[in-house]
């Protein structure tokens, strides 16, 4: 009999601002994933990181809102299977290669269970590995208080210690030092800037043919590895007859805040570094599309306490209208709560400078 061909499912994981989009944009332009489609999962009502992704790529590329391991992971099973079935009777272009980018809070695990139960996408698709981002910085702080980072990292293949031009020498050995304890089957990777080479990721993908390890690529086999019930290759699970549940922690939200009018940049900023001066313990992440006075088009603002804030133009499609404004996701305290916030600090330092203009301005 013919063995069925399995489409590769390459699953890219991360904490909220560990650049997992930086790296897929990249990604998106080699020859190695020439051929892929891509799905988008985003935590929060309006998502971005497609838009990012579109500016970079001609890619096909497929949006699901919610958290993949949860809300969303049915519609993404259903995605999948849809794929497939377009695929099969030729009503799209055909693909080579699934890349499915998470959310920052999504559990791994969950994700990589539905698949494998699913009666055609256990057939057809197999998950080729699970790559997680792990921000050189602030990545190793969220352990304790987020059990979806240790499943990110417990179920990586490869992991990416990102944004090390943004950090020290000292923490990116801290990160290193870690690592084997927390993803003991991992090949480890640096990035500056999402400089890393798709055929870099590649090339440590190739399971051990000894051990079905990544940690040491396919060139070697000079340590042992206690597998337990995880089998880094294929993702089996030893209890086959229980769902793998997401692990979450306490207390995040998310919210947004429409903003239709075009903001003064200057004001933006400023009401950006307050805001996160103000929540540097509660706010996880903010990120959207706005438009800007005296700047053209749209443009993608990110900002997460502790890194700073990004500034990108994006394309929209002729005749597109997007829902301007940010989304924000919190811990401990509620997102719309911060949302709030930010709209009444843009208030206030856009009167502030309305009013130093008309002193500026005012006779002598």
């Amino acid at each position: 009999m013919a063995k069925i061909e399995q489409i590769p499912i390459l699953l890219l994981t991360g904490f909220l601002g560990s650049g997992k989009t930086t790296l897929l944009a990249r990604w998106l332009t080699a020859p190695e994933l020439e051929g892929a489609m891509v799905i988008v999962n985003e935590l929060g009502e309006v998502g971005l990181d497609h838009r990012l992704l579109e500016a970079s790529s001609d890619v096909p590329l497929l949006l699901e809102n919610g958290c993949a391991c949860c809300a969303a992971q049915e519609d993404l099973t259903g995605t999948l299977a849809r794929l497939f079935g377009d695929r099969l009777h030729r009503r799209i272009q055909r693909f080579n290669w699934v890349l499915i980018e998470t959310t920052g809070m999504a559990d791994p695990l969950p994700v990589i269970d539905a698949i494998r139960r699913h009666p055609l996408l256990g057939e057809r698709f197999r998950i080729a590995g699970v790559v997680t981002a792990l921000d050189a910085k602030r990545g190793l702080d969220r352990l304790t208080e987020f059990p979806e980072c240790r499943n990110q990292l417990a179920a990586a293949d490869a992991v990416i210690i990102t944004k090390t031009d943004l950090a020290t020498a000292s923490e990116v050995s801290r990160a290193r030092d870690r690592l084997p304890d927390l993803a003991p089957h991992a090949k480890v990777l640096a990035s500056a800037n999402g400089d890393l080479p798709a055929a870099d990721l590649m090339s440590v993908l190739a399971a051990c043919p000894e051990c079905g390890s990544h940690a040491h690529g396919g060139d070697g086999h000079a340590h042992e590895h206690a597998h337990g019930d995880h089998q880094h290759g294929n993702h089996e699970h030893a209890d086959t007859s229980a769902r793998i549940q997401a692990e979450h922690a306490d207390g995040v939200t998310s919210a947004f805040l429409p903003l239709p009018a075009p903001v003064p940049y200057g004001v933006l900023i400023a009401a950006l570094d307050t805001l996160m001066h103000g929540h540097a313990d509660t706010l996880l992440r903010l990120k959207g599309l706005v438009r800007l006075e005296g700047a053209p088009g749209w443009h993608a603002v990110q900002a997460t306490p502790g890194q700073g804030i990004t500034r990108a133009e994006v394309p929209i499609e002729e005749g597109e209208t997007p829902r301007a404004g940010f989304t924000l996701i919190a811990f401990h305290e509620p997102a719309a709560g911060i949302a709030g916030s930010l709209k009444a600090l843009i208030a206030v330092k856009s009167a502030r400078q309305v009013g130093d203009t008309a002193d500026r301005e005012a006779p002598r």
